[in-house]
């Protein structure tokens, strides 16, 4: 019966220097008191990296035709420059009548009566028909846009 007290004793023992050893090395570790070191030269040079230049090669594209024994025919790239005609088309706008504005004293937006090619639309600010768009308006004229040219129209009556 000793027997097995004695193994139990020295295999806990065994066992407690293993976790001992584990610990202290976990705990040296973390624990360092040391202060860093600094090292002060006060003789720092600085020598530049010395440059090497670069190798230039180029590359010949006269080759042989390996089937025909010629050098090869390069084509000859030509640009053409097209001279632009840009004659500007004057614009001539359809006929165009104001004829009023419908609105409510509390509604902030208005329609406004547009007579376009003889038929009567009605147009918000915004709005595009027949290619002519209404920028903005008041009760005396409007300013319409048709193909980006602005005209400005008083009412008529």
């Amino acid at each position: 019966m000793m027997k097995k007290k004695g193994k139990t004793y020295i295999l806990l023992t065994v066992v407690l220097g293993i976790w001992g050893a584990i610990g202290y090395q976990i705990f040296s570790k973390f624990g360092t008191d040391d202060a860093p070191i600094v090292a002060s030269n006060a003789t720092v040079q600085f020598s530049p990296k010395q440059t090497i230049e670069k190798d230039t090669f180029s590359i010949n594209t006269q080759h042989a035709d390996p089937f025909l024994a010629k050098p090869y025919q390069q084509k000859k790239t030509t640009t053409v420059r097209r001279a632009s005609k840009s004659k500007k088309e004057p614009i001539v706008f359809p006929s165009i009548a104001y004829k009023g504005v419908i609105s409510k004293e509390q509604n902030a937006q208005n329609i406004y009566i547009v007579a376009i090619r003889g038929t009567q639309q009605l147009l918000k600010i915004g709005k595009t028909i027949q290619d002519v768009k209404l920028l903005k308006g008041n009760k005396k004229s409007i300013t319409i846009a048709y193909k980006g040219e602005r005209k400005t129209i008083l009412v008529s009556k």
